[in-house]
């Protein structure tokens, strides 16, 4: 113990004696002056290191939160293990953006059109399609598209097609099914399409 403190007053005496001689010989400003270039040059070093490891840190951390997930409906982006359709968002922006549906109409209960599609439902396949609710439904031209939830069944899309007089579900424009968690307007765009 006597050994370390000896030295540590040898050291702290040394360097007493050094700055003591400099300041005798006017060095004092040239003392001061390296010791301070010797500080920046450390906090360029350490603001180096911060720019480096800071955009490292944030790639790292980000990765063990953000993923890609590939399932049989095609490709997720997961955040914390919650699974978001980007592509099917993207799908729909570019729809909305590409289409012009200013011809489409939603049809209100009262209507005779959404009236006509509600008993075209109801007797397509019974006894499950008479328990039917109309979600929404949408006209444009002939064209009748509804969503519709049955009570036993999955829920589907139906595509009805106006003739004349005489108005018949598309047998091939029936889509039906879960999505889920991808959105499901790009593949009943596609199915319809």
């Amino acid at each position: 113990m006597k050994t370390h403190d000896a030295a540590e007053q040898v050291l702290a005496s040394s360097m007493q004696m050094a700055f003591v001689g400099a300041a005798k010989c006017g060095m004092e400003k040239k003392c001061v002056c390296l010791f301070l270039s010797q500080q920046r040059m450390l906090s360029r070093m350490r603001l180096k290191k911060s720019l480096i490891l800071l955009p490292l840190a944030s790639v790292l951390v980000l990765s063990s939160h953000i993923g890609w997930v590939r399932d049989d409906l095609g490709l997720l982006l997961t955040i914390d293990d919650q699974p978001i359709d980007v592509v099917g968002k993207f799908e729909d922006q570019l729809n909305k953006l590409i289409r012009n549906c200013g011809a489409v109409e939603r049809l209100a209960p009262s209507t005779k059109q959404y009236q006509l599609a509600q008993s075209l439902i109801h007797d397509y396949s019974p006894p499950d399609s008479s328990h039917s609710n109309i979600s929404s439904a949408w006209a444009m031209g002939r064209w009748i598209l509804v969503e519709v939830e049955f009570k036993e069944l999955l829920p589907a899309v139906v595509m009805i097609q106006k003739a004349d007089s005489d108005a018949a579900i598309v047998p091939d424009a029936v889509w039906s099914g879960y999505t889920h968690p991808h959105l499901p307007a790009p593949f009943i765009r596609k199915f319809l399409i």
